[in-house]
């Protein structure tokens, strides 16, 4: 039965009035409501951040007048339940891009307040990891330390606003949601953890590479 879809999808689909159509949509995500928020909860946040995004899959799904839900394949060799998960990461793969990987929306204006505060977290995360190794024992901040750390921090914000839109979400996903590598590979559809650490390195040269063209060298 699965595999020819569940009988409140042709309903959904093919119902000659609205009350039928509506009563077979809540039967259908009835019937699923704990696979989507599985799907939900494996890209990780707190219980509000979990139920916005299933909220989105719903949103998606019947966006449209059901557009995704028609792109299933009765007799197929995929199981409707393996076609909604799919369906439903990318629904949440889509929402975490445009929240992630804007810097700029349609008319070219700054980011979100939200979208900023994120990177700003971002860097004082990759600073860390970028100077791990390049502290000096003197632990005496200088007078002037709190305006060469803004600079510094702009100047990175500027190089992380230059990387590729991928590699900015790896970044977020590690350092700002804290997901392990085999977990960001399966979210953003990369072979192996070994290729999520390929990305990871080759952000960090470039990083360096644009902090030290911006005068920003050692400690």
């Amino acid at each position: 039965m699965d595999g020819a879809g569940p009988p409140e999808l042709g309903l959904i689909l093919h119902a000659a009035d609205a009350p039928t159509r509506e009563a077979a949509w809540e039967r259908l995500i009835s019937s699923h409501t704990r696979l989507l928020l599985a799907v939900a909860r494996s890209f990780g946040g707190g219980h509000d951040v979990v139920m916005d995004r299933y909220a989105a899959i719903l949103e998606k799904l019947r966006d449209q007048e059901f557009r995704r839900l028609r792109a299933f394949h009765p007799g197929g060799s995929a199981r409707f339940s393996t076609w909604v998960t799919v369906t439903a990461r990318r629904i949440c793969l889509d929402e975490i891009r445009a929240r992630y990987g804007r810097t700029r929306d349609s008319e070219g204006v700054e980011a979100d307040h939200d979208t900023r505060l994120v990177r700003r977290r971002l860097a004082d995360h990759l600073f860390e990891s970028l100077e791990s190794a390049e502290v000096g024992g003197d632990d005496t901040p200088a007078p002037d330390a709190e305006l060469v750390a803004e600079e510094r921090h702009e100047a990175l914000m500027r190089a992380l606003n230059a990387l590729p839109p991928r590699d900015r979400l790896i970044l977020t996903l590690r350092f700002e949601d804290g997901l392990t590598a085999l977990e960001i590979a399966r979210t953003v559809g990369l072979p192996t953890p070994f290729h999520v650490f390929r990305h990871l390195n080759r952000s960090f040269a470039a990083l360096r590479r644009a902090l030290n063209a911006a005068g920003i060298e050692g400690e």
